[in-house]
């Protein structure tokens, strides 16, 4: 089920990076998802997960938007490198080398990361919480850098 709850949130984000010019109907975004076959009680599950978890304010306070000095290189430690796929840690390592992400940042996604999934964290599952973290950071600032996320086009990146 867990993975049908993430896939429905990362439909939800999907469809919300994508409606640019129009406002989004949360029935509407409800009856697309009840018509490609998922049950009320896993949208419920996706949207309570996103309102409690993935959009909280992180736990030492406010942050604004630091400006992203040289990155630095994270070392794992044996049980990161355990509980999160190989994929996982590299997409993690290359938004932190390009500057996507900040330390801090960097820190927030793995921590919520290794806390809402069961099992080793996957490329999706990094890649949601990657987005959900930034969105709830400042959402104008990061439009252009997480639809690249998502459609593994790192070329637009840097255009």
């Amino acid at each position: 089920m867990r993975e049908r709850v993430l896939a429905i949130v990362n439909l939800i984000a999907t469809y919300v990076l994508s409606s640019e010019q129009s406002p989004i109907s949360e029935q509407e975004l409800i009856e697309k998802l009840l018509s490609v076959g998922y049950q009320v009680d896993e949208i419920d599950d996706a949207f309570s997960w996103m309102a409690s978890n993935a959009l909280r304010p992180a736990t030492d306070g406010p942050k604004s938007v630091e400006p992203f000095t040289d990155p630095t290189y994270r070392i794992f430690s044996p049980q990161e490198r355990q509980a999160f796929t190989p994929d996982a840690l590299g997409l993690m390592v290359r938004l932190r080398s390009m500057g996507i992400v900040s330390d801090d940042s960097l820190e927030e996604i793995l921590q919520r990361a290794a806390q809402q999934t069961e099992g080793p964290v996957g490329l999706q599952d990094i890649k949601l919480v990657t987005a959900i973290v930034l969105l709830s950071r400042s959402s104008s600032l990061w439009q252009k850098e997480i639809n690249c996320i998502f459609d593994d086009d790192w070329s637009r990146i840097y255009h």
